[in-house]
């Protein structure tokens, strides 16, 4: 008999095949593409960063293309996307990778975090994406999901122990990636701060609608 939170992760998967959105980085993903993103994603609406990036990973494909690079230039291309104060992180994150890990991006969780603007989620997303890891990644939205299914307070956060085990246990074994796109995008097109209830495959299986309807009450 499977669990629920096997069903939910089934559901989800399910449903993501007829609703995904297609985001260039997730087009051959390698750990580098997926760095760049994820820099590029830290303060920016996905559909904006859809706009911009795959002109510029032509541009720069390689962690050395992009460490030599001129900052002057990189922020003359850039600035649409109002990045300037990211660009001197994203450089010497690359720089490092190339001058102590021969231009390979690290997939140690400790390694990536000690390079520049690297936190928690950005090296959970890197380790999944780039490297197909299967390890959860958790941030704001994702928690936004987790606590209306699981009834959970809305004052958890990304580092609270309950959403980490549900997170955990959600991931299926293999799919890692292809769940937390799916998880992303139901967060991004469903689940929103106005969750669209009426359209949600997890209705049934979600605590949130019971909750809202006996506080109306």
């Amino acid at each position: 008999m499977k669990s629920r939170e096997q069903t939910i992760t089934r559901t989800l998967l399910v449903w993501h095949r007829s609703n995904k959105k297609t985001f260039p980085w997730r087009v051959n993903p390698n750990p580098y593409r997926v760095l760049v993103a994820e820099f590029f994603l830290q303060r920016t609406p996905a559909d904006r960063v859809a706009k911009f990036y795959p002109s510029f990973i032509t541009r720069f494909p390689t962690p050395e293309k992009l460490a030599s690079a001129d900052l002057t230039q990189l922020e003359q291309i850039s600035r649409p996307m109002g990045l300037k104060k990211r660009l001197p992180w994203i450089v010497s994150a690359v720089k490092t990778i190339c001058q102590k890990y021969g231009g390979n991006v690290p997939n140690n969780r400790d390694e990536l975090m000690q390079l520049p603007g690297v936190g928690s989620y950005t090296a959970s997303a890197i380790l999944c994406f780039g490297f197909r890891r299967d390890i959860p990644i958790v941030d704001t939205n994702v928690v936004r999901v987790l606590t209306r299914i699981f009834d959970l307070p809305k004052s958890c956060g990304v580092n609270n122990d309950d959403i980490k085990k549900i997170s955990q246990k959600l991931v299926p074994k293999g799919r890692a990636a292809t769940y937390h796109e799916a998880l992303l995008d139901f967060a991004l097109m469903v689940c929103k701060k106005r969750p669209l209830c009426d359209v949600c495959p997890l209705v049934r299986l979600c605590k949130y609608p019971l909750k809202m309807l006996s506080d109306k009450q």
